[in-house]
C-alpha cells in the first residue's frame, strides 16, 4: 500500500527545510524506539540487580551479555530497534506490506537476541539486512512507499548493523572473494538505497511535492467559488501588468537582472531586488520568466516570492495559487548547482544544501494540463516554446 500523506508541514519561522518530512502514520515509530531505549535499560538495571543477588538465570544472562563484544551489542541492538520500528508501523500499512513488516519486525528481534547466545547469526543477520534494505528500494521505486524520515532513518540504521556485521566475520575465513564482497557490500547498499529513495521521490510526488525538493503550501483541497475569482484577478492582473516587459531590454531598464544562461535550462529569471519586500502585488513581480526560443527570449510569466525559507505567502485562490519551495539544493561556492542532497542530507564535498523562500509562478501563456500557477512549466508547452 502507498501511504497517503506522505508528509507533514513542518514549516514555521525560522525553519530550514528538509527534502523529506515524517509521515504522520509512521509517527507512532518514534515512541515505539524511546519504549524500546527505557526498557532495554530497566531490564539491563533488573537483571544486573538479580545477578548480584546470584538468582542463577539472571546471572547466565548478564555473563552472556558481558561475554559477546561492543561491536556485537550495538549490532544486536540495531537490530532490536529496526525490529520495533517494524511492528510500530504495521498498523499503517496493509496486504502484504503488512504481512513483511511482521515478518521483518520479529525477524530483526530474533536476530538481535540470537547475537548474544549463539553463534550462527551472523549470516543470516546479513542476508535479512540486505534483503529488508533492497526490498525498500523496490517499494520505493515501484510508489508502494513514499520516502520520509522514519523510513530512511530505518535504512540507516540497517546499513550500519550491516556493516557492524560483517566486520565481526572470522579472520581464518577471509578469503579473497569474501574479502572484496565485504569491502564493496557496504558502500554497495548504501549507493543503492540512496539511488532508489531519489527515483522513487522524484517518479512519485506526494500531495504536498511537486517533485522531490520542491514541497507545496498545505491548502485545501477544493477552493471555493471566491478562491476562484481571486485566482482568475490575480492572473488578470499580473498578465496585464507585466505585458510592458515583453522586451526584455524594458525589464532591465526596469530594474530586473537577467539570471545565466543554460543550455539545460530553457527557462530564464530576470530578478528585480527592489521587489524584495513586495507581497504578492502585480505591479511589483520579485521575477520575470522568459523562455528561451529560437527567435529569442518570450516573456511567459512571473514569479512572487517571500523573504524567508517557511514563510507562505498569501493565497487568495487557495489550492489553486499554491505556492512551492525548493529544499535541499546543492550548490558550490562559485554558484554552480551540483544536484539534490542526498535523502541522508548531505552534499557533495565542496559545495552546501539551501533552501529557497516560498515562491509562486503566474504563467500568463497557456500551460496546458499544468495550469497558470503551477510549480513547473507542463513539458508539452516547453517542447512547444524550444522549437518555436
Amino acid at each position: 500500500m502507498r501511504a497517503s500523506g506522505a508528509y507533514v508541514a513542518l514549516i514555521a519561522r525560522g525553519y530550514f527545510g528538509v527534502m523529506y518530512d515524517i509521515a504522520a502514520e509512521h509517527a507512532p515509530a518514534i515512541a515505539a524506539v524511546i519504549v524500546l531505549l527505557v526498557a532495554l535499560w530497566l531490564v539491563l538495571r533488573a537483571l544486573s540487580v538479580l545477578a548480584h543477588r546470584r538468582i542463577g538465570w539472571a546471572v547466565a544472562l548478564v555473563d552472556a551479555y558481558r561475554a559477546t563484544s561492543a561491536i556485537t551489542r550495538l549490532a544486536a541492538g540495531l537490530m532490536l530497534l529496526s525490529g520495533v520500528i517494524h511492528l510500530a508501523l504495521i498498523p499503517s500499512h496493509e496486504g502484504i506490506t503488512g504481512v513483511l513488516f511482521v515478518i521483518n519486525g520479529f525477524g530483526f528481534i530474533v536476530l538481535g537476541v540470537a547475537a548474544f547466545f549463539t553463534s550462527w547469526w551472523r549470516r543470516p543477520a546479513v542476508l535479512w539486512l540486505v534483503a529488508t534494505i533492497v526490498a525498500y528500494v523496490v517499494w520505493i521505486i515501484a510508489g508502494w512507499e513514499t520516502p520520509d524520515q522514519i523510513g530512511i532513518a530505518c535504512k540507516l540504521i540497517e546499513m550500519v548493523a550491516l556493516g557492524l556485521t560483517m566486520r565481526l566475520a572470522q579472520p581464518r575465513r577471509r578469503t579473497w572473494p569474501r574479502r572484496i564482497w565485504r569491502a564493496v557490500a557496504f558502500p554497495l547498499m548504501a549507493s543503492l538505497a540512496t539511488l532508489g529513495i531519489w527515483v522513487g521521490g522524484l517518479a512519485h510526488p506526494d500531495a504536498l511535492h511537486a517533485h522531490a525538493g520542491a514541497v507545496l503550501q498545505p491548502v485545501a483541497a477544493v477552493a471555493t467559488p471566491a478562491q476562484r475569482e481571486a485566482a482568475a484577478r490575480l492572473l488578470s492582473d499580473t498578465r496585464a501588468s507585466i505585458a510592458r516587459y515583453r522586451d526584455p531590454a524594458a525589464a532591465i531598464a526596469a530594474g530586473y537582472e537577467p539570471g545565466p544562461v543554460s543550455s539545460a535550462e530553457p527557462l530564464r529569471h530576470f530578478e528585480n531586488k527592489a521587489n524584495a519586500n513586495a507581497i504578492l502585488d502585480p505591479n511589483r513581480p520579485q521575477a520575470l520568466v522568459y523562455a528561451q526560443t529560437k527567435h529569442g527570449l518570450r516573456l511567459i510569466g512571473a514569479m512572487y516570492q517571500m523573504k524567508r525559507a517557511g514563510q507562505w505567502g498569501p493565497d487568495p485562490g487557495g489550492p489553486i495559487t499554491q505556492w512551492h519551495q525548493h529544499e535541499g539544493i546543492c550548490f558550490s561556492p562559485f554558484g554552480f548547482e551540483f544536484s539534490f542532497e542526498t535523502p541522508f542530507w548531505t552534499c557533495p564535498v565542496g559545495s552546501t544544501g539551501i533552501t529557497t523562500p516560498p515562491m509562486l509562478h503566474v504563467w500568463i501563456i497557456d500551460n496546458g494540463k499544468e495550469g497558470p500557477f503551477a510549480a513547473d512549466l507542463d513539458k508539452t508547452v516547453q517542447k512547444q516554446l524550444q522549437g518555436s
